[in-house]
């Protein structure tokens, strides 16, 4: 057998295996290893002239058997044999979070090995030139109950970027990551009436300096978290755009939706837009339920919220349609999608438009993939569309946007008839109850 064996250049994953050659004649040496709690034996032969093979692909911190034999011909010596611990492999991912003057989190990815524990080795780089050279003067200005703009000094070493961090009692700290070229960052969505604590570090090299911080208080709302865009007219807000409203109160999770402020009084949560055919509307029930498209563009916001705003309290609903320089509208005082198959209450007509949606009350909705209640023919498929079809339609708003032909389009019959695709849709609603307030 041979002897002496010796392990050197040991790592995480790998390590060198020596030994001493007999001194008769042999063939070779077979080296085999195997990790003493769950490993399989792995051999590898080497050459009679050499007497050190590597081993790699080992598991950190484990602990394996290593023996080597001398063959010769088909005779195998004695082994010679010994352990040997690979090293704990390093944990990765060290970062540091939740920094604050005097406290910061570390997180990292733990090591695969077994191991005891972890030692952390810290100091203030003091003389490094970062500690002394942060941001200044941190400012929050022209703080509205949802926003903020925060603006600061910026250090007289070039930063890499700045770290900014906000937060507010009973929510999780958010962070954003800001160029180092700009000097001012505005704040929004966030919570009316609320104490907020901001921090800044700049980044560079991958230290960062001590934190500056300042605090400001949002201004309150009649409705700090509006169930739906009336609330959000209510509490001021007089211009069209996505809004963040809260169906189930304050405690829901918060959805973005477009309130219409502007026609007929404002306070209109839309729910529905075509304008440009950007949007595919030939889809599947489960988009259908849950909405699709851009709320600044074209978009269904989804029956679940269909149903829940209009249970909440009751509704009345309006249709706009456009067509180049011609507006109509339709309106109707009672609106509701029900929770089973989303099935559509609609009635009490009122405008320029004509009614056309009256003949699809009381009918569930119905898309191409699922029609819960199909007639002679499965409506979703021959039209092109999610609706509440009937037999099948007079109006088919959620159509093929500018298609003129087999009453596929954006239709709404008694306006333009069946053969006319319409360019301009929007669907919307609003309590019943909501009385608009007089602009100044």
């Amino acid at each position: 057998p041979p002897t002496n064996i010796v392990f050197s250049k040991v790592t995480e994953n790998s390590l060198t295996v020596s030994w001493t050659k007999p001194k008769s004649k042999i063939n070779g040496f077979k080296v085999t290893y195997t990790h003493t709690e769950e490993g399989e034996p792995v051999s590898v032969s080497v050459d009679s002239e050499d007497s050190t093979v590597g081993l790699s692909r080992l598991s950190p911190g484990s602990s394996y058997e290593v023996n080597v034999i001398s063959i010769l011909g088909l005779d195998e010596s004695d082994p010679i044999k010994d352990l040997v611990m690979t090293l704990p492999d390093p944990p990765t991912d060290l970062r540091a979070v939740n920094v604050t003057d005097t406290k910061a989190l570390l997180l990292w990815r733990p090591a695969l090995a077994a191991i005891d524990k972890y030692a952390i080795v810290y100091g203030s780089e003091t003389g490094s030139g970062r500690d002394g050279d942060g941001p200044r003067d941190l400012q929050a200005s022209n703080v509205t109950p949802r926003t903020a703009q925060l603006s600061w000094k910026p250090p007289s070493n070039p930063a890499g970027s700045y770290r900014l961090t906000y937060q507010t009692e009973g929510q999780e700290m958010k962070e954003v990551i800001v160029d180092a070229s700009v000097t001012e960052y505005n704040l929004t969505r966030l919570h009316p009436g609320s104490k907020y604590t901001v921090q800044l570090q700049a980044e560079g090299g991958g230290r960062y300096t001590t934190a500056i911080s300042t605090e400001f208080t949002t201004g309150t709302l009649r409705f700090p978290f509006p169930t739906d865009c009336s609330q959000e007219l209510l509490n001021g807000i007089r211009t069209s755009g996505e809004v963040e409203i809260f169906p189930q109160g304050k405690h829901g999770t918060p959805m973005m939706v477009y309130c219409d402020m502007e026609t007929d009084g404002g306070g209109w949560t839309v729910f529905q837009r075509r304008k440009d055919g950007s949007v595919d509307f030939f889809r599947g029930w489960k988009e259908y339920i849950k909405g699709f498209g851009d709320l600044s563009g074209e978009f269904w916001l989804g029956e679940t919220l269909l149903h829940n705003l209009t249970t909440m309290t009751r509704m009345i609903l309006r249709v706009d349609l456009r067509d180049r320089d011609q507006s109509v509208f339709a309106k109707y005082s009672t609106f509701e999608v029900a929770k089973r198959n989303y099935k559509l209450t609609v009635g009490g007509y009122s405008g320029t438009a004509g009614d056309s949606l009256s003949y699809h009350n009381n009918r569930v909705f119905s898309t191409r993939d699922r029609d819960p209640t199909p007639f002679i023919t499965r409506c979703a498929m021959s039209y092109r569309g999610g609706w509440w079809y009937k037999n099948c339609h007079e109006a088919n708003l959620n159509g093929l946007y500018g298609i003129d032909v087999k009453h596929q389009g954006v239709i709404w019959t008694s306006w333009k008839g069946k053969l006319f695709s319409i360019p301009f849709t929007e669907m919307k609603m609003r309590p019943a109850a909501f009385s608009p307030p007089t602009r100044g």
